[in-house]
């Protein structure tokens, strides 16, 4: 039986992979739904961690049972990738530059008021709490580190980008009907718009740095900062200003791709890809990594 099992995976490794992630995932956030105010604060907030785990947990287990310890040591290897151009450490600090245009624009075209909310060793703690046992690690070691070299083996790099944005946009469809002030559903299709903006400027750094998690982690956490400290609180009055943080980080996807090329979105460095393909064979080993300008 569980021969059969890994046969199927091992044919199937991405649609296996992302079926199990919805359904667990969905499976934790059913309650936040059906129940919504009935769910006490601690406990909503157990299911959130455990929710935005699953990607993570699923890809290492995946990895152990199907490919071997060795493909285990070389993923979770990629969370130690740091020797990289000091340049793409402040790519990582670029969305607080999108946060400061987005209240720049919002207070001009007249939005509501939009303020920190909190010291700024608040925020910084906020940040390291979104990393982990947030969902920035919880989610990338399965999206960039699992599935993301999978969909760029036989298509280019935007594509697998935009791909993969679809259905990490899509994942996160339950939360849009926990009723939250902050979460109308109305605003989820921009959502989706979301991930795939995010999806692309992620495979941008992770390509160009020849596979570094840590950087793509660092990055999607300080892209969740300004929606959890700026726009969240906003509650009903959140479309404005979250439309024009899509719409920055949407122009500059744009800007990546056309920097970048659609093909690796990478100038220096090949497409990250699975293993055992003739362009994974060809590209630089992950942990010898030439600094490479943005």
């Amino acid at each position: 039986m569980m021969s059969s099992l890994t046969s199927v995976v091992k044919r199937h490794p991405l649609i296996t992979f992302f079926l199990l992630t919805y359904v667990l995932s969905w499976t934790f956030e059913i309650p936040l739904v059906v129940l919504r105010d009935g769910i006490a604060g601690t406990q909503g907030f157990v299911l959130n961690i455990l929710a935005a785990n699953v990607p993570s947990v699923l890809a290492i287990m995946l990895t152990v049972i199907v490919f071997g310890r060795g493909s285990l040591r070389r993923l979770l290897g990629r969370l130690l990738i740091w020797r990289v151009n000091p340049l793409w450490y402040l790519v990582v600090l670029g969305p607080f530059v999108l946060a400061g245009g987005m209240i720049a624009l919002n207070t001009l075209m007249g939005g509501p008021a939009m303020s920190l909310g909190m010291p700024l060793l608040g925020a910084a703690v906020l940040l390291a709490l979104s990393i982990f046992p947030g969902s920035a690690l919880g989610e990338e070691i399965g999206w960039r580190g699992y599935a993301l070299p999978r969909l760029q083996t036989g298509r280019s790099a935007l594509s697998a980008s935009l791909i993969l944005g679809v259905i990490w946009g899509l994942w996160h469809l339950p939360l849009y009907f926990t009723g939250q002030a902050g979460r109308p559903l109305g605003l989820f299709p921009l959502f989706v718009v979301l991930t795939i903006a995010m999806s692309v400027i992620i495979t941008w750094v992770y390509n160009s740095t020849g596979g570094s998690l840590l950087l793509v982690v660092l990055l999607h956490a300080t892209f969740n900062l300004p929606l959890t400290i700026l726009i969240a609180p906003l509650g009903s009055q959140v479309t404005l200003a979250f439309s024009l943080y899509v719409g920055l980080l949407v122009v500059s996807a744009i800007v990546v791709v056309v920097w970048a090329g659609p093909k690796h979105l990478s100038r220096k460095h090949r497409k990250q890809e699975a293993e055992g393909t003739a362009d994974s064979r060809s590209a630089k080993p992950p942990r010898v990594v030439k600094p490479t300008p943005a």
